[in-house]
């Protein structure tokens, strides 16, 4: 009979001791200093007390968003980059209240508290856009995304959480790294996460061709403290003149061309010109030159603002000498859309401006609500945004995937879908995966970007959408959610409750764990 007294491994007993002290330590610190909603605390609870010793500790120091060894040092380098643009918030502040009742955008006057909200609180300048083209298919997106890129003269800005090295991903890097020989600024931020699986050599060619390539939040070397914050942002600035913005990454799946990943993919980008471009890319530099500093790790304030160029002002403010009432001009003249560019930074004093600003919609609106969603565990905060506003009488609409990317996202979602159609909530299920991110109100004011309706896009990514306050644009959106939600599935609670207990079980118990998805 084998000896197998060679593979037993003996933990000496003041290890053991030490880690269930420090797994008490975590558990104390949960149930009596932790501020997060009861439910994400139940959550952590279960895991530290059920999990073998040092298991749950290892998982609440790696996903809690809490302990991140660089947050102090991103916050600062965040409100550096803030400080560019703080002159015209301010102004623009100022003379949207003092000039309330003759602004010529009625939609503007409607939502006047939300854009001083998102100005003052999300640090996002009022902007203009131009002729939004929008995408509603990854072909479409990426044949003109590579037309785009090969007119680029000076500057070729992009960042994505998943870059793969597929079809699309070769051709992309093709055209960057020909770009960037031919003397153009190529700057590619990919999120390391994301990318985890797309070999480092292959960003390299675009160093080698003379771009530059960057991973944001370095996870493979050592212990990776920063896994629970992700960039999720998925932008294109092209000469600072035109940017791409919304759900669709570089990859063959977001096009339906991935063999072994066919889920009827349906998503969303737009295409913008105007000044918010400028703000897309002044979020972009931003994410940009803190990357760059954080790998350094300067001690000083003054050496954190070496790596933020002088010229970053300029992009932000769009030459400020104009001032503040000229560029308010310039936002409401004739054939522009009003547009504020919104970001999250889970590293900041202030996590959940997205949020914030979606719930403020909801709350304002008068008829109805549309909402693409991939994935649909919100938070108690958004939940009941939603419940009062059904209750008032306003018509939410509600677009979920009928094919997902990941069973347990299904199962959460299904459960958070069954209680809300109980408060008169109509869901709608496509028939494929839809990976849009858009939400529509009374077909005035609409949202594109990459936020998802979870709590992780809420509070732990960095992400990115654009509010666009103009009726003839928001009915465009509206057009492409009701034909979505007339190919789609109408559902009620009664469709969720035939589904078999164990069915339900499931979705009850993965419903749990939606604070960390």
């Amino acid at each position: 009979m084998p000896d197998f007294s060679l593979l037993h491994w003996d933990i000496p007993l003041w290890v053991h001791n030490l880690t269930a002290a420090c797994n008490l330590l975590f558990l104390i610190f949960v149930l009596f200093f932790e501020r997060k909603e009861s439910r994400r605390r139940f959550v952590w609870i279960l895991i530290l007390v059920f999990m073998p010793t040092g298991v749950g500790m290892v998982l609440y120091i790696l996903f809690s968003g809490h302990i991140f060894a660089a947050t102090r040092r991103i916050r600062d380098l965040n409100e550096i980059a803030d400080r560019f643009s703080a002159p015209m918030r301010d102004r623009q502040k100022t003379l949207l209240l003092q000039r309330k009742s003759s602004l010529p955008n009625h939609v503007i006057k409607a939502f006047v508290p939300l854009v001083g909200m998102n100005l003052m609180e999300g640090n996002s300048l009022l902007t203009y856009a131009e002729s939004p083209e929008l995408f509603t298919y990854g072909a479409a997106f990426f044949d003109d995304l590579c037309q785009e890129l090969e007119k680029a003269q000076h500057s070729i800005n992009m960042e994505f959480f998943i870059y793969r090295q597929d079809q699309i991903g070769n051709k992309v890097m093709e055209i960057l790294c020909r770009k960037a020989r031919e003397g153009v600024d190529v700057k590619l931020l990919y999120d390391d996460f994301g990318c985890f699986l797309t070999r480092v050599r292959f960003f390299r060619r675009l160093d080698v061709a003379g771009g530059k390539s960057h991973p944001f939040f370095l996870v493979r070397v050592g212990l990776p403290l920063t896994l629970n914050y992700r960039n999720h942002r998925k932008a294109v600035i092209i000469d600072s003149r035109k940017a791409y913005i919304g759900g669709m990454n570089i990859g063959d799946e977001y096009a339906n061309w991935n063999p072994r990943r066919r889920l009827n993919w349906r998503d969303t980008m737009v295409k913008l010109e105007g000044s918010c471009v400028l703000a897309i890319q002044s979020n972009f530099l931003g994410d940009w030159y803190s990357q760059e500093a954080w790998v350094n790790r300067p001690k000083t304030i003054e050496s954190m603002l070496s790596y933020f160029p002088p010229s970053l002002a300029g992009k932000i403010l769009d030459n400020p000498e104009r001032g503040g009432e000229n560029s308010l001009v310039d936002v409401f003249s004739e054939g522009r859309i009003a547009t504020q560019v919104i970001t999250n930074d889970p590293c900041g004093s202030k996590k959940a401006n997205i949020e914030d600003a979606f719930i403020r919609m909801i709350m304002g609106a008068k008829k109805n609500v549309y909402i693409e969603t991939p994935y649909f565990t919100p938070d108690e905060e958004f939940q009941n945004a939603l419940k009062i506003a059904s209750y008032s009488g306003v018509k939410i609409s509600i677009v979920i995937p009928g094919d997902w990317d990941k069973f347990f996202m299904k199962a959460a979602s299904s459960d958070f879908a069954r209680e809300m159609c109980a408060f008169g909530i109509r869901f709608y299920i496509y028939p494929g995966f839809i990976h849009s991110k858009m939400i529509s109100v009374d077909g005035k004011i609409s949202s594109i970007g990459t936020t998802n309706i979870d709590t992780r896009s809420f509070s732990l990514h960095f992400e990115e959408n654009v509010l666009f306050y103009d009726e003839r644009f928001t009915s465009r959106c509206d057009a492409i959610i009701e034909r979505d939600m007339q190919h789609s599935q109408a559902v009620n609670k009664e469709y969720f409750d035939r589904q078999p207990i164990f069915v339900r079980a499931f979705w009850s118990f993965c419903r749990l764990f939606s604070p960390l998805m």
